[in-house]
């Protein structure tokens, strides 16, 4: 699959929450807590994200490439469920060791085809992460991502073009 993302630091997620809610079609659509395993791989990223929302888990590898831009960047990744979520981690960190944990809250709203994170992240702070999948091409695409970064109030000096890992490695 293929998305356009963006990712800003932000002050208020409850700011956040709120042009949200004025935004014509866009809804709330689940709180998780994220934990997400990043393995030293030595192309793009892989990640084991383990997930929580309510009492229901689950787990999933993600794999994807993206440009480390600051902009609004295209990223090409693969979701693969991982039904056996420990053994899977134990296997990956033998095979490439573990950069990093990013631990999250996040909180999910939906607009046309964008997922929109509100993201308290454990050691970084907030931010709201737009990711637009491209699918009904990058002129549509980009269109709903300059909606939403202007919906959101998104100032071009809080964009962050590095992963959380990233970040939380640089600390």
């Amino acid at each position: 699959m293929r998305n356009l993302e963006i990712k800003a630091s932000v002050p208020s997620l409850a700011a956040c929450r709120a042009r949200l809610r004025r935004l014509p079609g866009a809804a709330p659509h689940a709180t998780l807590r994220q934990t997400d395993w990043y393995f030293g791989v030595p192309r793009g990223r892989m990640k084991l994200r383990e997930i929580a929302e309510g009492r229901a888990r689950r787990a999933e590898l993600i794999v994807y490439l993206r440009p480390d831009t600051r902009d609004a960047r295209t990223s090409r990744f693969v979701r693969l469920p991982a039904d056996e979520c420990d053994a899977t981690r134990r296997l990956l960190a033998g095979m490439f060791g573990v950069s990093v944990c990013v631990r999250k809250r996040r909180e999910v709203w939906l607009y046309e085809n964008a997922r929109i994170h509100l993201d308290q992240v454990r050691g970084l702070g907030t931010f709201v992460e737009s990711e637009v999948v491209v699918t009904h091409g990058m002129r549509q695409a980009r269109r709903v991502m300059a909606a939403l970064r202007v919906a959101l109030g998104i100032e071009a000096g809080r964009v962050i073009g590095r992963s959380y890992a990233d970040l939380l490695c640089k600390s």
